[in-house]
Order: structure tokens, then C-alpha cells, then sequence
């Protein structure tokens, strides 16, 4: 620790947890704080730093020296860059605060509305998205990895706007959970990394798979099943006889899937 009014800088590689570097500077020379994210420039590559000990300029005189973990920051060439899904819904729902005590479903925002129940009238609208999600796989995807590593990526996505109102209120929440028996009720629906509750949301684990989605009082508008494949969704007890008694559609958008008496694709 330096004694002549100085403070020592270490710089930590958070790849390794080892120090990489180490310098002097006068306590006026450091910045005010060092925020998450604050970028350096060291030994001409670019750092981004992810934790700092202490924190800010004032702290530094009293401990002598400040410790930067910090990560190299990496630019990525924009003919690189590419999805993992070809569509996802275009707008969130409503969040509320996070309520750390509630029991959640979290879901990923980009999951949200990816397999859904609609009803048969969204039928021209759905074909219309499925159309546009086909044409993501036809001329914006590819396969990157060779053998079992191998996976498709996409060069662009879909946003889906439609249908904007998948189900009109027929569905009531009761008779939702009349027709499929709930091995598990939730709290509601959550984002991860504490981005918020989804206002008005409900979900459940139903045979293999967990539904969810948000409702107006009783009435449900939206309801979503966790991304399942057509063998899971088969097994989901009751579901058949919901999508007959309110004719509804099943939609997998990401697998360009929609069943349902008639709309089977």
C-alpha cells in the first residue's frame, strides 16, 4: 500500500480472478465512482468494470488502494450476429414492481406468448404470422456449429403484433381451471432478474407443461403454455376438451405449429 499520497490501482481479470496490473495515481485522478459498466482503456484493449472495492474516489484515501474486477469488453462484428428464435411477441404486457415473496412462475420475457391458445376467429391473422415466421426460416437462417453442436440461428426475426386480442373473455378463469386440473397454482407471472410482475397474470403446472396469462377480472385475454412440443401438448390433461368447448386454436409460433379441428399446420 502506497505511503506517499497515492493509491495503489489493481486490476483483476474477472476471467481468472487474477491480478493482471497495477499502478499509482493520485486519489484526484480517479473517478468520482466506478458504476457498473464503466469502461477503460488498458494496454490498447477495452474493459469493462464489474466490481470495484471501494466503490468511489472519496473511499480511496482511507483504504490506500482501490481493487478493479473488471472484463474485457468485446465488439462483435455485425455480419455475426444472429437470434436464437425467429419470432417473439412485439410488445410486453403490463409489469408491476417485483414482489420477491410472491410464489412466481418466472418466465423470459422472449418466451412470453411463444405456444398460446387462440380463438378460431384470430384464424386469418395467425396464418398471416405464421406465413412471416416461415419466411424467417426460408431466407434468414442457418445452421452454425457442425454435428450434435449444431444448431439453427437467425440473421433477423419476427415481431408479432396479431393477434392483438387472441380471446374475447368466453374463457373465464374458473372454467379454465375446471377443465385443466393444476398439479400447481402460482402466485402469478414474473420476469426474471427482477424486471417486474405481469399485472393481472395467473399460471399453473398442468401435466407437463405450465399455462399462464392475464386476465380482466374473471375473463381470461391471453393464455400461454410454456414452449411444449406436440407430444407434450397432447398429453396436457383437459386440453383437448377446452380447445372444443371454446374453439380455440393451438399455436407453437417458433415451430410454425397451429392445431385445432380444421387448422391442423
Amino acid at each position: 500500500m502506497p505511503d506517499n499520497g497515492l493509491i495503489e490501482v489493481v486490476f483483476v481479470d474477472a476471467a481468472d480472478g487474477r491480478p493482471f496490473g497495477r499502478t499509482e495515481l493520485p486519489a484526484a485522478q480517479l473517478p468520482e465512482s466506478f458504476e457498473p459498466d464503466t469502461r477503460l482503456g488498458l494496454a490498447g484493449a477495452l474493459w469493462e468494470v464489474l466490481h470495484a472495492a471501494p466503490a468511489d474516489r472519496a473511499s480511496a484515501p482511507a483504504a490506500g488502494r482501490t481493487v478493479l474486477t473488471l472484463r474485457r469488453f468485446r465488439t462483435v462484428d455485425p455480419q455475426e450476429v444472429a437470434f436464437s428464435l425467429p419470432t417473439i411477441c412485439a410488445g410486453l404486457p403490463p409489469l408491476a414492481p417485483p414482489d420477491g415473496a410472491a410464489d412466481d412462475l418466472v418466465l423470459h420475457e422472449d418466451d412470453w406468448r411463444q405456444a398460446e391458445l387462440v380463438e378460431r376467429g384470430c384464424l386469418a391473422e395467425v396464418e398471416a404470422q405464421l406465413h412471416e415466421v416461415m419466411r424467417v426460416y426460408r431466407e434468414h437462417s442457418r445452421t452454425a456449429g457442425d454435428g450434435e453442436s449444431a444448431v439453427r440461428v437467425f440473421e433477423s426475426l419476427h415481431l408479432r403484433e396479431d393477434p392483438a386480442q387472441p380471446l374475447t373473455g368466453a374463457l373465464t378463469r374458473q372454467r379454465l381451471f375446471e377443465l385443466l386440473p393444476a398439479s400447481r397454482t402460482y402466485a402469478g407471472v414474473a420476469l426474471p432478474d427482477g424486471q417486474g410482475r405481469v399485472v393481472d397474470s395467473f399460471a399453473a403446472r398442468v401435466g407437463p407443461v405450465a399455462v399462464y396469462g392475464r386476465c380482466a377480472g374473471d375473463r381470461v385475454l391471453e393464455l400461454g403454455l410454456t414452449p411444449a412440443t406436440a407430444a407434450e401438448a397432447a398429453a396436457v390433461p383437459g386440453l383437448a376438451a377446452l380447445m372444443r368447448e371454446f374453439d380455440l386454436l393451438l399455436v407453437d409460433w417458433c415451430a410454425v405449429r397451429c392445431e385445432g379441428d380444421g387448422a391442423t399446420r
